[in-house]
């Protein structure tokens, strides 16, 4: 694996419009590690989650016609779910699945793991999420589960009869005229290379997923684009949501967004907080200031009162109930964030093609955000910024395991000297090395360098998602529960 000893906060990609035109771009060191050319206004990064409104966006086209709706069952779209006897099964609407209201648990690790490797088979996702115990009651809170956008893909697909990069691309991305942006895997020269840091600060390439329409993965994460290309699709965005609201319609003359109000509509709130203050739309969160912007960053791992927060003290203009929407770019090798302010018809976009210590780009972006509101940044940015870094996770325990080492051995599970090794669905890449945490529960040790760098993780700073639970009976012990 290559390195140097740039790091990576250095290499990012920043925009800023106002009042519907770019006024300033800027970019900052070199496309990747082995590449000295900077990256340019058309580099083409993974900007994943902040491309969740085209999502949204492009589905608003077939409900304009009639063809879908928010409020219809997906069970009527999606005949695999109609296993399902629950609430969900029953109830749910794309709006659930959108709002991320369904009650899914997060479960990424599913689908994968390490080093880019797909778990499962597009073909099985429908099947697992018949299996998938929710997390919280149906309708009851806010879980931001990427399952939930991989049976969006599934409805796409199977009514329009279209892969969904093909689907995206026609209804929003050709009427724009973009040469870049895609749900599917971008082609070009000039195109930005996934990196994290290491601890020490040296920079290094990664393995990560294809995000695609092949992988199912393509709805929730799997948007590329260029900055052009990004700022073009908030400017037309805001200027046609200005349009339809002022004039109380759904569609705009020459525009492919539709069903804007709908779409910028709280639909629940986030845990915390009220569906006035802070709360999630469909494929964007919107936060009233004052109020803290971090909610969808890897920053929010920090206690709530540890978030830098845009308040009353930090305002340089009487601006309290201004209105903020926006999403964060947080998968393997990228980092990102995007601000629209609806009421000036700005916005802030920045992008980075590598997983730092924490997320520059969100707090980045927020200060360029300060400037446009006319506000002094919060002043605990940096002392946040440290916060984040010194997180780290522990699992100690003095309580053995119930049972000798091979008897948690089987077809996925090896003793390898003193640990236990877990192959998961017996893949080569991605791999686990247990040691005893309590009982027949095992876990491997938190290493944000290890995970993300050497093997292309997603960022996970929780407990729960290191620990591998056994179940033991006469016959032997089987892993029940991998996160």
């Amino acid at each position: 694996m290559q390195s140097d000893r740039t790091t990576l906060e250095g290499r990012l990609s920043l925009g800023v419009f106002h009042h519907g035109r770019i006024v300033h771009t800027q970019h900052f060191g070199k496309r990747d590690v082995d590449c000295p050319d900077p990256p340019d206004d058309d580099s083409v990064y993974w900007v994943a989650s902040t491309l969740k409104n085209v999502t949204v966006s492009a589905i608003a086209r077939p409900v304009t016609d009639g063809v879908l709706g928010w409020d219809v069952p997906v069970r009527e779209y999606l005949r695999g779910l109609r296993q399902r006897d629950d609430e969900l099964g029953l109830n749910a609407t794309m709006r659930d699945l959108i709002a991320n209201r369904s009650g899914l648990p997060m479960a990424n690790s599913y689908w994968g793991q390490q080093n880019g490797e797909q778990l499962v088979p597009k073909s099985e996702f429908v099947s697992i999420v018949n299996q998938l115990k929710l997390a919280k009651p149906f309708r009851s809170t806010f879980i931001y589960s990427q399952w939930n956008f991989c049976l969006l893909q599934a409805i796409v697909e199977s009514v329009t009869g279209k892969a969904f990069g093909d689907f995206v691309r026609e209804c929003i991305f050709q009427p724009l005229d973009l040469r870049s942006a895609t749900f599917d895997i971008p082609t070009g020269s000039n195109i930005m290379k996934p990196h994290a840091n290491r601890d020490d600060g040296s920079t290094c390439k990664i393995k990560i997923s294809a995000f695609d329409s092949a992988s199912i993965l393509a709805s929730g994460g799997g948007g590329k684009s260029s900055l052009k290309d990004h700022l073009k699709i908030y400017i037309a965005l805001l200027a046609a949501y200005d349009h339809q609201t002022t004039n109380d319609t759904d569609t705009s003359p020459g525009s492919p967004f539709t069903q804007l109000s709908t779409i910028f509509t709280p639909q629940i709130q986030l845990p915390g907080s009220t569906i006035e203050k802070q709360a999630y739309c469909l494929g964007l969160y919107r936060t009233r200031l004052p109020g803290n912007l971090s909610c969808a960053s890897l920053n929010s791992v920090l206690p709530r009162k540890r978030l830098p927060i845009f308040s009353e003290a930090c305002l340089g203009a009487p601006i309290s109930h201004e209105e903020v929407y926006h999403h964060s770019c947080t998968t393997p090798g990228f980092v990102g964030a995007m601000f629209l302010i609806p009421r000036t018809q700005s916005g802030v976009v920045l992008m980075t093609n590598g997983t730092p210590r924490m997320d520059t780009a969100d707090l980045s972006a927020q200060v360029l955000l300060c400037e446009q509101l006319n506000m002094k940044a919060p002043g605990n940015v940096l002392d946040a910024s440290r916060a984040v870094v010194r997180i780290q996770l522990r699992c100690k325990t003095d309580t053995t395991p119930t049972h000798p080492l091979k008897s948690y051995t089987g077809i996925v599970v090896a003793v390898h000297g003193i640990l236990l090794r877990v192959s998961i669905q017996g893949m080569p890449n991605t791999t686990y090395d247990l040691q005893p945490c309590d009982s027949d529960t095992f876990y491997w040790p938190a290493s944000r360098e290890n995970e993300l760098v050497d093997r292309g993780m997603w960022v996970g700073p929780f407990l729960q998602f290191h620990l591998v639970k056994f179940a033991c009976n006469v016959k032997g012990c089987e892993p029940r529960v991998a996160t």
